[in-house]
């Protein structure tokens, strides 16, 4: 197509000006309403009405649908009329058939919203009285995060929503709700399976110390890269500590004195110059005369501990010291972590090991991605994720700003995309704000759908981050996820054009309100994708662009990468939308190669506006792609060096699993975020009760561990359904070049939002996962990923994994029970069987403790802790696994 000759470019250039301007620049009478303790700030909330849901068939047949039946009773004091209601609710699967259908209509709104509603044979349900709705919908649901959520009532159509608290979600208990289809082999995980898994894991069955230093790979994670280490020789501090540093350290000196004071309640203070003695630390630019000369590289450092002159870390950077710190204090033992909220005035002491670092980062790119907009997570969240981030030396917080469900950021001159698209509830006409997803509720103001950053608070993240050696990337999602601004940018119009200002009214508009045609996204929208075709469009990008632009200035920080998104554009867009067709002499439809035309030029055009930024244009790894008839090219009308793909979409038998080496081949700079490994928002293990989905696998510790970015395929062990894999499949595969290795920019784990009600379960869904994340980031290549036969790889592999575990249980988690205020990370379940006449238990990360009860009573911090092998009951046996702060796991049952 020639864009030129049909006035797209001309309406482009028409606008130019402009683009660089910006860069300088009710009660019911049938139920009665209560409030519960869950809902204490929602005043229309109900337990009148229950809602029950329970899976009963994936098995059914091999239509790639499942069977469940929703029960709604009527718990209140009057009959629930017969008409004019509705019950609205979310639900991640396509309704495909229901029962009884002559008396309901189930409707489908837009994404992941439902309702139901009385047809005009319906009768109602009077008191006590239950109505239960057969449904058959699209896949399989073997998980209760699969469950529809979100319930609330509409008593008629002018009436105020209320909030139905009273839902409950069936366990999953037999094959058919637990097995995907007859070939699911990935086995639910029970006690015994979790014991066996263990065992075969870690076949350590001695006690170990908790700061054991036996080796390099146990020292502290993630692994340095040379270490030199005096045998059995400590440095003693007993007395406080000062701290000396080049003045360009001065941030890293101040979260030193801070990490010291708070976290190890040491006394510590500054000192105008290094004094070289045991109680002393020294952050400095020059190597001590006890070093060698050697240059220190990508934001590397040295530490030296001597018993003699104390502590020094010497970097050419101040990263290179902020690593270099936390390094040391990943030697102190943890101990003192665990007792510096008790105050003891003798025998205090802290203990070092006499030793010299020499360390440096694998990947200059080591990154979390974290979705803001499908829930919202705070300014204090996204601090405490930083904490941690920089606690294990990861670098880059890649902040999911917007999408279908939100938009999470102020732009100053358009209020309407934080006003409405930054708010959730419920709506007819979407005119205030959207409708609710992913269970978020009616309440705008009172879920977690809702919330944004102001700009005063961005910049003050941004400022957080940069303190913390963390580098925000923001992305805006385009030109599909992007339903958020354009609702916004539509009720903007409405406004404007009530007003009377129909030239301004368009000035923003994503969208032809003309266009007539009909698509689907992988998440249930039908209008979520924004018009390239109009001028508009542009107008609006740069607009956002110019405004991260002047948040990143103000904030004195450097943004190397506009991440612009780029992923899941559904067939059908565009098709008959009137701007679009208009370009093609006015046809009545476009083709399939005229709509891949426009996706081309719409990449080309929005990535030309971020070089006008001197930024690298960043994206999911479809910006970076094109199609050609049924074939999957190179975009050939992106320079490779210049723009950064994200390369997600690895599953394992797809097809797509060489994607990434494809394009790091070709030249792209590329990120590893691969899904398979690193999407840390998939369920830990396969139990219905394990928070996250599992469309790519499960994912845990060990699964992110296992990650060997130079050839995934090595990672390959088993595929989402619990096949074995070998290494024999991938002969047609695209391997990375050796001389492209440095194409590889680093590796990033993904947190996507839809199950993240709460702090809780995102600190909960991140950690551990985000420690595995930060060893193969940083560390030096396992020896075990240069292993070419599978076997011995995977023997090789446990043996580096029981080092981390041991180092898991003993350290890093107990220390996370009181850093910053303590983590919420995931406990793992215990492992429990009967094994040779005697009940044996095990965790994943040996050093934790289990405790057990043999009543069927729920364990306590009181209950018996579990030392060795016991005897069997006639009765149930329950295991949990505790922290040192007295949280615990959810509970292993076993019945013997």
């Amino acid at each position: 197509m020639n864009i030129r000759a049909n006035g797209f470019i001309e309406c482009l250039k028409k606008y130019e000006y402009i683009l660089k301007a910006l860069f300088i620049i009710i009660p019911l009478s049938f139920l009665s309403l209560s409030t519960s303790a869950d809902n204490s700030n929602i005043k229309n909330a109900t337990d009148d009405i229950s809602i029950h849901w329970q899976v009963i068939d994936n098995l059914q047949d091999s239509a790639n649908s499942f069977t469940a039946k929703l029960t709604i009773k009527n718990n209140g004091s009057q009959s629930l009329t017969h008409q004019n209601w509705r019950i609205y609710f979310n639900f991640v699967r396509e309704i495909l058939a229901y029962s009884p259908n002559d008396t309901l209509s189930i409707k489908h709104v837009n994404g992941d919203l439902f309702y139901i509603e009385p047809k005009s044979r319906f009768t109602g349900i009077s008191i006590g009285e239950a109505l239960t709705v057969q449904l058959t919908a699209q896949y399989w649901a073997i998980s209760k995060s699969d469950a529809p959520a979100g319930f609330y009532l509409v008593p008629s159509k002018n009436s105020q929503p209320i909030l139905i608290n009273d839902v409950v979600i069936a366990d999953h208990t037999s094959d058919k709700q637990t097995k995907r289809f007859d070939g699911d082999r990935w086995p639910v995980d029970t006690a015994e399976v979790r014991f066996d898994r263990n065992r075969e894991l870690l076949a350590i069955d001695t006690p170990i110390l908790a700061n054991n230093h036996s080796n390099s790979t146990s020292l502290v994670i993630p692994s340095p890269a040379e270490v030199q280490k005096t045998e059995n020789q400590q440095l003693m501090i007993n007395q406080p500590i000062t701290i000396a540093f080049s003045d360009e350290f001065r941030n890293e000196a101040e979260y030193l004195r801070k990490m010291l004071t708070v976290e190890l309640d040491w006394p510590v203070s500054f000192a105008k110059r290094c004094e070289y003695k045991p109680f002393s630390i020294c952050l400095i630019n020059q190597p001590t005369i006890n070093q060698q000369s050697t240059k220190i590289v990508n934001d590397g450092y040295e530490l030296t501990i001597d018993k003699l002159q104390g502590i020094n870390i010497y970097a050419e950077k101040p990263a290179g010291i902020f690593y270099g710190i936390q390094t040391l204090l990943g030697l102190a033992p943890v101990e003192n972590y665990l007792s510096n909220t008790v105050k003891q005035e003798t025998h205090r002491h802290l203990l070092f090991p006499v030793m010299h670092i020499k360390d440096y980062p694998r990947f200059e790119y080591r990154g979390v991605h974290l979705d803001v907009a499908r829930h919202f997570s705070s300014l204090v969240t996204v601090k405490r994720l930083i904490d941690v981030l920089a606690l294990y030396k990861l670098n880059k917080l890649h902040l999911h700003l917007t999408d279908d469900e939100g938009w999470r950021i102020a732009i100053l001159g358009l209020p309407e995309l934080t006003d409405v698209g930054g708010r959730r509830g419920h709506t007819l006409d979407e005119v205030k704000h959207l409708v609710p997803s992913f269970g978020s509720g009616p309440f705008p103001d009172s879920n977690n759908g809702s919330g944004f950053y102001t700009r005063e608070e961005f910049i003050e993240l941004l400022r957080y981050a940069q303190r913390h050696h963390v580098t925000v990337i923001p992305e805006i999602d385009f030109p599909g996820h992007a339903r958020a601004a354009i609702k916004s940018m539509e009720a903007r119009y409405a406004r404007l054009q009530q007003e009377g200002l129909t030239d301004q009214a368009a000035r923003f508009l994503l969208s032809d309100l003309q266009d007539m045609s009909v698509y689907k996204s992988v998440q249930g929208w039908h209008d979520n994708v924004i018009n390239p075709c109009l001028s508009s469009t542009y107008l609006f990008i740069n607009k956002i662009l110019a405004e991260l632009h002047w948040m990143y200035q103000e904030a004195g920080v450097e943004v190397p990468v506009i991440h612009l998104g780029g992923d899941e554009v559904p067939e059908g867009v565009w098709r008959k939308s009137p701007a679009c067709t208009a370009l093609y002499g006015g046809t009545e439809e476009l083709s399939d190669q005229q709509v891949e035309r426009l996706k081309r030029q719409f990449v080309y055009n929005v990535h030309q506006m971020v070089q006008v930024y001197r930024k690298q244009t960043g994206g999911w790894e479809e910006l970076a792609f094109a199609k050609d008839d049924d074939s999957v090219i190179i975009n050939p009308m992106i320079e490779p060096g210049s723009m950064r793909p994200y390369v997600w979409n690895n599953v394992w038998g797809w097809g797509t699993e060489d994607y990434g080496y494809r394009l790091a081949n070709a030249g792209f700079p590329v990120v590893l975020a691969n899904a398979t490994n690193l999407y840390f928002d998939l369920a830990y293990q396969k139990d219905p009760d394990e928070l996250g989905y599992y469309w790519a696998g499960f994912v845990n510790a060990r699964t992110v561990f296992e990650f060997t970015p130079f050839d995934i395929f090595k990672s390959a062990w088993q595929d989402r359904m619990g096949n074995s894999l070998n290494d024999n499949q991938w002969e047609n595969s695209t391997r990375l070049q050796v001389d492209k290795r440095n194409n590889i920019l680093g590796i990033q784990g993904q947190l996507w939002s839809e199950n993240i009600k709460s702090a809780e379960q995102l600190e909960y869904l991140a950690l551990p996962k985000l420690i595995a994340l930060a060893e193969r980031a940083w560390a030096n290549q396992p020896t075990w990923a240069d292993e070419q036969d599978r076997k011995k790889r995977f023997s090789k592999l446990n043996q580096h994994w029981q080092q981390f575990a041991l180092r898991m249980g003993s350290y890093e988690l107990p220390r996370l029970d009181r850093w910053q205020g303590g983590y919420h990370y995931r406990l793992p379940l215990p492992g429990a069987k009967l094994v040779g006449g005697k009940i044996h238990a095990n965790t994943a990360f040996p050093g934790l403790t289990i405790r057990y009860t043999i009543d069927g009573s729920e364990p306590s911090l009181k209950s018996q802790k579990y030392q060795q092998p016991f005897d069997p009951v006639a009765g149930q046996i329950k295991l949990k696994t505790f922290s040192t702060n007295g949280r615990s796991s959810r509970t292993t049952v076993l019945s013997p």
